[in-house]
């Protein structure tokens, strides 16, 4: 604690994979919860939390015998430390050859945050290193495009407005979606004091022809897969002192109901008054 009775307080997660199913075919009103996997919480006086998962496997014999979702490797960290007055949180996680209901298949999910704060400015805190790398629908390859600059150069949310504020009307036309904004709108929309954002700048389907037409083309970051729902990727909410990061949120809700996660984490951190 300071001398003026003040103290930083950190704040920081990772979570690799969690989910859960409430619906298996006719069966419903389950509950079938995948325990967070990978999860590392920063504690307040900062530190160093690790996680790790290996050859995690959740089965089901009713109505059908089937996994649920297996994942080979997972490991998160949140690590927080000071230097010279700074205060740096940083979390991350990576998983490693996720399946899920046994028709979605990810090779590789990765996310990084890292937060500095000095003085009684907000924490300015970036966004870089993400992947989704090897993504499977069933025999549909996806190939996911991600913008890892535009959250790196804007570590607050006063910078990220500005950067949209001074781009031309033809990028705001095209790319307001990215920012949960209307088309040609000429300052970012806020929810509850967030701007929502989006690292995806494409997604491509290939495969068999047959397989891809029953796939309806992907509609900003999200893929609706029949007979399995819909498919968030890189989600990202920036807010005045904190950023939140879910690269794959999944809604499912056809033979299966339930949602989950893969690659979640925040940062933030304040000093107390």
């Amino acid at each position: 604690m300071s001398q003026d009775g003040k103290r930083y307080i950190f704040s920081g997660h990772a979570i690799g994979v969690a989910a859960q199913f409430d619906r298996l075919g006719k069966l419903k009103g389950l509950n079938h919860v995948v325990p967070a996997l990978g999860a590392a919480v920063l504690p307040v006086t900062g530190g160093s939390a690790q996680a790790h998962e290996c050859c995690y496997h959740y089965p089901v014999e009713r109505p059908w015998k089937r996994s649920l979702l297996s994942v080979r490797h997972v490991e998160s960290g949140a690590h927080g430390t000071e230097k010279r007055g700074a205060y740096y949180t940083v979390v991350h996680s990576l998983v490693e050859n996720l399946d899920v209901l046994e028709k979605l298949h990810i090779a590789r999910v990765e996310f990084n945050l890292s937060s500095v704060r000095k003085g009684s400015g907000p924490p300015v805190i970036t966004t870089t290193g993400n992947k989704i790398l090897g993504m499977r629908l069933g025999e549909v390859r996806v190939a996911v495009t991600l913008d890892d600059n535009t959250l790196a150069q804007c570590g607050t949310k006063k910078q990220l407005a500005a950067y949209y504020a001074k781009k031309p009307e033809s990028f705001r036309q095209k790319y307001a979606w990215r920012f949960g904004t209307e088309a040609g709108a000429p300052a970012l929309q806020e929810y509850n004091g967030y701007h929502h954002c989006t690292l995806v700048t494409g997604i491509k389907l290939s495969g068999p022809k047959n397989e891809v037409d029953k796939i309806p083309p992907p509609v900003g970051n999200m893929i609706y897969w029949p007979g399995f729902g819909r498919i968030f990727l890189g989600e990202v909410l920036v807010g005045n002192c904190d950023r939140r990061i879910t690269m794959v949120r999944l809604a499912m809700g056809s033979d299966a109901g339930g949602s989950g996660s893969v690659g979640d984490g925040s940062t933030n951190g304040h000093t107390s008054m």
